[in-house]
Parts: structure tokens; sequence; C-alpha cells
């Protein structure tokens, strides 16, 4: 599902995404739900309405379709076809919240929050602020183009939500090395990313990475694949076995790129809580 044109212009400029870490449940203090609620919580000060996709199943549906104004179809922002709903800020502020709100335990809230709930969207008087599908996790998209700060003061609240961050779309590094394009995104390092596929080492297996003392050249440590699930193992095996062997050694253009790239590993390590270490420059 897609935002049509009529919500106005502005291409996601950020993302809130979420780590699956061992045992956090969606409700959990470091979940999904948790984190984007905190998200909007902050974005509904910004804006002048909330659309809402929902279906009939949802629990909450007559209260929604009763209270709030339904947006005909030539007015709708999301493509496709369904009932979408119209909330005023901040009149029916309250009732957005109760929406997005699960409790926790609460396995029919979270159906519904999940499901049921097909996507809303935060708009100011200009365009969309905001855009989610709640069973899409990787559609959780803002646009900040038009707020100063608005990233800071997003992230500055998911710090006691370990594990969540609002991150450039486009990924936070990219350079060119030895005929090889290299991009660092929030959970991967990607080689020769472009329109034909790429390949894509996981940070959940990196244990480290520092620049080499004498060379500009990013030195990185991974777990070995053999502590990989054997679902894991598996799919390089039969799809993407090039996956399965990360670089050690990736050489940048010079000692200034090597450490803005090491800073940006060290953004992600502390915005995400991951576990990996960040060597200094001259570490070997």
């Amino acid at each position: 599902m897609t935002l049509r044109e009529r919500a106005g212009s502005g291409e996601p400029t950020h993302r809130l995404v979420t780590r699956s870490l061992p045992g956090v449940k969606d409700w959990d203090d470091t979940g999904r739900v948790t984190a984007e609620n905190r998200v909007v919580d902050l974005l509904l000060e910004y804006g002048s309405a909330v659309h809402l996709r929902i279906d009939s199943k949802h629990d909450q549906f007559e209260t929604v379709s009763g209270e709030l104004a339904r947006v005909p179809e030539s007015e709708q922002v999301f493509a496709g076809s369904g009932r979408e709903y119209r909330a005023s800020l901040p009149t029916d502020r309250p009732l957005v919240e109760s929406v997005l709100e699960i409790a926790v335990g609460d396995t029919d809230g979270w159906t519904d929050r999940t499901f049921s709930l097909e996507a809303f969207a935060i708009l100011t008087e200009q365009s969309w602020l905001y855009y989610s599908v709640p069973h899409e996790t990787h559609i959780r998209e803002c646009n900040a183009s038009e707020l100063d700060r608005l990233v800071a003061t997003l992230n500055e609240a998911l710090e006691r939500v370990p594990g969540s961050a609002v991150v450039p779309v486009d990924g936070v590094a990219a350079w060119t090395s030895d005929g090889a394009n290299y991009k660092l995104t929030w959970d991967r390092l990607k080689r020769d990313p472009n329109a034909n596929g790429y390949v894509a080492y996981d940070l959940e297996r990196l244990q480290r990475v520092r620049v080499a003392t004498t060379e500009s050249v990013l030195r990185f440590d991974w777990k070995p694949a053999s502590a990989e699930s054997v679902f894991r193992r598996a799919w390089w095996w039969l799809r993407d076995s090039e996956s399965a062997r990360p670089p050690t050694r990736v050489r940048v253009p010079d000692a200034v790129r090597a450490r803005e790239i090491l800073d940006a590993f060290d953004r992600l390590r502390s915005s995400l809580a991951y576990s990996y270490e960040v060597g200094n420059p001259g570490s070997r």
C-alpha cells in the first residue's frame, strides 16, 4: 500500500526502524509498537489530521466509524480500496491514541493493531508527515524535510527504547573503493547496491570494526557462519552464499573518510544498541 499524490508533495526522508531483539514482544518497553507510539506521540503535535484505513474486524471499528468522518474515494490518501477515516487534530487525538495503543499481553489487541489497522498517516496542512503500514514493519516513513531538528527530537525520545531509531532512508554512509560501491544502512553493510541487486552483510553478525594503523582500510571481525541458525545457513547455501562470507578488509578513500564511516558505525551501535565494538583510529 502506498500514499497517493494527493497526500501532498515530499518523499520520505527518514524511517523508523526497530531491531528484532530476542524475547521482545511488540507491546514491551523496547517493542515495535512502543517505539512507534512514542514517535507518533510527538508527531501528532505537528499534524493537522490523521487518516486511518481500518478493517471492520477491528474491535474499535464501530467507534471509529461512528465518531470520525469517512473519507470519500476522491479524497483518500491511501492507494487501493478500503474504509478510510479522517481524525482532526487535536480534537480527535484521544481516539487515535486509543486505536494505536495495546495493553501488555493483549494478543487480540495486537492483531487489531498489526492487521486490522491497515494503514495510518499523519498529515499537515501542506503535506504528509508520517506514514505506517503496521503489518509491514519496513513502512514506517517520515517526511521531515520541512521541520528542522525533528529527527533529533524523535531520536531523543527513543533513547528510552533501546534498539529503535529514526534513520535516513538512503543509509548513513556510502563510498566507492576498488571498483565496488558500499553503503551502510541501519542493519546491513551493502556492496554494489543498485537496481540489479546487491550483496548484504548483516550487522547482527558484526563483532568489531576498526581502522588499520598504516592504511585507509576498515577491518571487520564477524561471527562465524557456523554460529548462525540451520535455516540461515541453508538459505545462504541455496540462494545467497556470498553473504555468508563478509569482508574482513574494505578500503576507503582516505583517513578522513575512514573516520566518518567509523563514526557512522558508532552512531548505529549507540542508537540501536548493537553489541559490536568500534575501534579508534590507529587500533589494530
